[in-house]
């Protein structure tokens, strides 16, 4: 190659090929293979691209540029491989460096399970916007092509599908991001209870898109999961997990719909991806359920890959838990506390503490009396009791002071087994420390509102229409107002804008014969020839597109006194 783009920030590396291929001159787009990769044997992988090791050796002299490098920050191999062990993630690597591009994909499970890649490339109608100001033409990003994100990072509004499938038709032509593609055809609105949720999402796949974590074996991820779910109180020392409470909140907190949307519904019976990720089991699943389940355990990534959290002793492990779980046993069984006391306090079962104690040989410390198991002095009459209760109304105090804008209801997710402890023991004391949030509903004039709104998309129609052609929708309009997602959410609330913004929205016909016009009239006040590749130049629009609105442009070449010459070349394409 004579020459090789520089990728724009966040550019997947499929569009910089594309971007290539458009300026290479090449008329068939096999030649572009050859060019890139030195080989016809090659297809247009968006993904996880191979072969980059020809790539990089066929680019110019001196070209900053490595495989590994294209493959960490052009590809989205940083996403689906982040929770993939150490040995598997370098052979994915080789694929991509110099294998068959399948083998990449089944070495990550995107071929045998059971999620779904997106079907259509895909954009942000800000990054879109603004791509086209500041480099003149726009790109697929990284991010938005993610499975599984469904917002911007960076606006926080809605990304969309372009009517240009990923793998169809011709696998050797690479098709680039344009305003033929990349059309709104209907807003999307999603529920207001996930938008935060879809937020969340793509901020994380950002940070891993972003970041050189390092791979860890699957027993990293297992023991940093299972100390927050002990924390939590979803788990015990001995390794049990409480499958049902954790699946329950789980559902509770991301909500059936958009699990659903994620493609990662939780089963009401049997095993499902949940329980396998928190049981002791080697089994990778996709990366976006990683996330799913730090972000319910409010974990932080940077923490997920890099702290160990828990002890800080050297063995760190499920091992830990076990040891100081027997020793509190051992404390336990010395204070003359009946067995369901003893699995009370260890947040555990009577046939668990049963089990253990026979296993550790512990001589059994009560009375029988017909059969029934009795102590002299109950757990709440113990100092260790009084301990407890002590340091359990301090740390509910402490979340009180810490959240006062959230009710007790709201604030028992923060330590559940805090709450079910002064719950089951102190239930008074917690009744007078509870809290109760009462919501004024606002009152919202939407007349009055519709008539402010109505002036200002006045004035930003206005501005659209004297200045560099500016396609007039729903979108465009709420995001120079900065209420793009709210506007058309309320549009059935104010009628008066609602009418106003339907009749001048442009399909995309409309706007395309607007910026003919604007581009004619560009060239007359520059005192510039109105030529074919002139008028298309200074328009934006391709030449392809052309014949679509040949008889309005013939209309107004015809009123401009246009040569015979430009109306022969518009009617040849």
């Amino acid at each position: 190659m004579n020459f090789f783009p520089t990728p724009y920030p966040d550019e997947v590396l499929y569009s910089t090929l594309g971007r290539y291929c458009i300026r290479s001159g090449n008329v068939r787009e096999i030649h572009n293979f050859e060019d890139l990769f030195g080989t016809k044997n090659c297809i247009a992988s968006l993904e996880l691209p191979s072969k980059l090791n020809n790539l990089v050796e066929n680019m110019p002299v001196n070209s900053p540029y490595t495989a590994d490098g294209l493959i960490y920050n052009n590809t989205l191999f940083p996403f689906y491989a982040s929770f993939t062990p150490p040995d598997r993630a370098e052979k994915i690597i080789e694929s991509m460096r110099s294998g068959r591009g399948g083998d990449a994909y089944i070495r990550l499970g995107l071929v045998s399970n059971s999620i779904t890649l997106n079907q259509y490339f895909k954009f942000c109608p800000e990054c879109f916007k603004e791509d086209i100001e500041i480099y003149g033409e726009p790109y697929w990003h990284r991010i938005h092509q993610i499975t599984g994100v469904f917002m911007c990072p960076k606006h926080k509004t809605p990304i969309y599908n372009s009517n240009q499938l990923i793998k169809a038709g011709n696998r050797q032509r690479f098709i680039n991001a344009s305003e033929e593609n990349c059309i709104i055809e209907k807003e999307i609105e999603y529920p207001d209870e996930n938008i935060e949720k879809m937020i969340w999402m793509a901020e994380d796949a950002e940070v891993l898109l972003n970041n050189r974590f390092g791979f860890k074996e699957q027993e990293w991820f297992k023991s940093q999961f299972r100390a927050k779910l002990i924390e939590k109180g979803y788990a015990r020392m001995n390794n049990f997990v409480h499958q049902k409470t954790l699946r329950r909140d789980f559902i509770d907190f991301y909500s059936e719909g958009y699990l659903e949307l994620v493609q990662s519904p939780i089963k009401d019976k049997g095993q499902n991806w949940l329980s396998s990720m928190v049981r002791n089991n080697s089994r990778i699943t996709f990366a976006l359920r990683y996330l799913l389940l730090a972000r319910f355990l409010e974990i932080p990534l940077y923490t997920l890959f890099n702290e160990k959290i828990g002890f800080s002793s050297k063995e760190n492990n499920i091992d830990s838990y076990q040891k100081l779980w027997e020793e509190r046993l051992i404390e336990l069984c010395q204070l003359d506390l009946s067995i369901r006391d003893i699995a009370s306090a260890l947040d555990s079962t009577p046939k668990t503490v049963r089990k253990a104690i026979d296993d550790l040989g512990i001589k059994p410390f009560w009375k029988y009396n017909g059969g029934g198991k009795y102590i002299n002095k109950k757990y709440t009459a113990t100092n260790e009791f009084r301990t407890k209760r002590k340091e359990s109304r301090e740390k509910w105090i402490e979340l009180l002071a810490k959240y006062p804008d959230k009710s007790s209801n709201q604030i028992k997710g923060y330590n559940q087994a805090l709450y079910r402890w002064l719950t089951k023991y102190d239930i008074e004391w917690l009744r007078q420390h509870s809290r109760t949030i009462q919501t004024t509903p606002t009152t919202v004039d939407w007349d009055k509102r519709d008539r402010e709104i109505l002036t200002k998309v006045k004035e930003v129609v206005k501005g659209m229409r004297e200045g560099k052609p500016e396609r007039i929708t729903w979108t465009t309009i709420g995001s120079k107002l900065g209420i793009s997602g709210w506007l058309s959410k309320r549009k059935d609330r104010l009628p008066l804008t609602r009418e106003y913004i339907e009749s001048v929205r442009e399909n995309l016909k409309e706007f395309q014969i607007r910026k003919i016009r604007w581009a004619i009239s560009k060239l007359e006040g520059e005192g510039r020839e109105i030529t074919f590749w002139n008028v298309v130049e200074t328009a934006g629009v391709k030449p392809s597109y052309m014949k679509y609105i040949s008889e309005e442009v013939h209309e107004i070449l015809f009123k401009k006194g246009c040569n015979y010459s430009f109306l022969s070349i518009l009617d040849n394409k």
